[in-house]
Parts: structure tokens; sequence; C-alpha cells
């Protein structure tokens, strides 16, 4: 079976699945596609019993039980309920499987991102393994770290959770950067992104991290970052 062969059958039982749960929330005309955004997400346009849905394309190999459970949180969410995610539909897409499957395309789709954690300089894989050593990140982490090109805000990283991607500004990347300071902002955001895994799909906001107090010289590398003029 082709791609795009796969892509119309999923499409098809994504749109059943939608259309069934749909009427149980007084939507008679349900009609859904998938779209290459960047991020995971679902957008929506609706009138009284008619609605049509974009839904990220990362869903496109999703099992018909996990599509159910996506189509009943959206539609509960429509209707004014909690609309929280199941934990299967969690379990799937916070898997270590499907970041790993989701990751290269998603890093294709950043205008901006590197695939190569070798920058002019620095390698961000090497601050990865410095902390595996250092016990402050596991060695089954399933973390990617990247560069990115697109200096023009003041970020000094940003994160993805369900990709479990890190997006290093590439300002970072100069010879004068110290390795604690990269290693550092490489640590805060896998802690977030710990932190974003755990309330993902629920009404819990993430907390802050104490945890970064394990990270030994942190204040001074949060100073360094101000002398930057980079934030996190």
């Amino acid at each position: 079976m082709s791609i795009t062969t796969q892509k119309e059958a999923a499409r098809e039982m994504m749109t059943e699945v939608f259309q069934r749960i749909g009427k149980n929330y007084g939507y008679e005309n349900v009609s859904t596609d998938f779209v290459s955004f960047k991020q995971f997400k679902v957008q929506w346009q609706r009138s009284y019993n008619w609605i049509a849905f974009r839904i990220s394309d990362y869903m496109v190999d999703a099992p018909e039980n996990v599509m159910e459970d996506l189509a009943d949180s959206i539609f509960a969410k429509i209707v004014g309920k909690e609309g929280q995610y199941s934990d299967n539909m969690r379990d799937w897409v916070l898997s270590d499987e499907f970041s790993i499957r989701k990751r290269p395309t998603f890093i294709q789709r950043g205008r901006y991102l590197t695939k190569d954690p070798q920058g002019e300089h620095k390698n961000l894989d090497d601050s990865i393994r410095r902390l595996v050593r250092n016990g402050l990140i596991g060695p089954d982490h399933n973390i990617k770290a990247v560069w990115n090109r697109d200096t023009r805000t003041d970020m000094a990283a940003t994160y993805s959770v369900l990709m479990r991607t890190i997006m290093i500004s590439a300002a970072l990347d100069e010879k004068d950067t110290s390795d604690d300071v990269l290693d550092y902002v490489i640590y805060h955001q896998y802690l977030r992104i710990q932190e974003g895994a755990r309330t993902f799909g629920t009404d819990e906001e993430p907390n802050d991290c104490p945890e970064i107090e394990k990270y030994e010289g942190y204040k001074e590398a949060e100073r360094a970052l101000d002398g930057l003029c980079l934030a996190l």
C-alpha cells in the first residue's frame, strides 16, 4: 500500500470515528482532514450542527481506539466539558515510539532547525552526554537537541514535549560559550519536557522545576544568560 493510499485510509477511518462520536454531541455533519502542522494540534470550524476538523498528520498512524479517545475529548471540550485526554491517548502520543517516528518530520518542518547537533563550535550531543554522565538525565532519556538558526528572539531555547526535542539558539554556538551554560540550558528544557509530559492533556498546570537546583552552578549559568540577553 502506497503512502498516499495509507493516508487516505487513515483519513476515512478518522472521519468515520469523528462522525460517529460527533452524533453523541449533537453534530450531524462532521468532516475531517489531516494537515501538515509543525506542532501537534487540532483546529475546527463549526456552526449549529456542522463542524470541520483540521487534525495534525502526526496522528495519521493512530489506531482507531486512540482516534476515538481524541475525538471524544475534543467534542467534550467543544460543548464545555472537561475534555481531558484519556490515558490511552496520552500513552500513545507520549511514548518513545511516537517521538522517534515523528521527530524527523518535526525537525524538517522547522524552517531554521538543523538536523546535525554539531554546530560551528559546539556539539549538543556532548552536552547531553555530560548531563547523563553527571546523573542529571537518565541514559534512556530519548532527548534530541538541535540548533535553531533563527536568532531574532531572545529565547535561549525552546522545546517540544511530544517530540522530546530541545531547540537551542545558535547564539550559543560560540567558542566562548561555556559548556556549563549550554548544559544548563539543555537540562532546564529537559525538566520542562518532563513536567509538560506529566501534565499533557490535563487541566493541571506544569509546576516550576525545583530540580533545577540539582545543577551545580545554575545561578552562575543564569547570570551568564542574562549577560547574553537570552531568556529561558
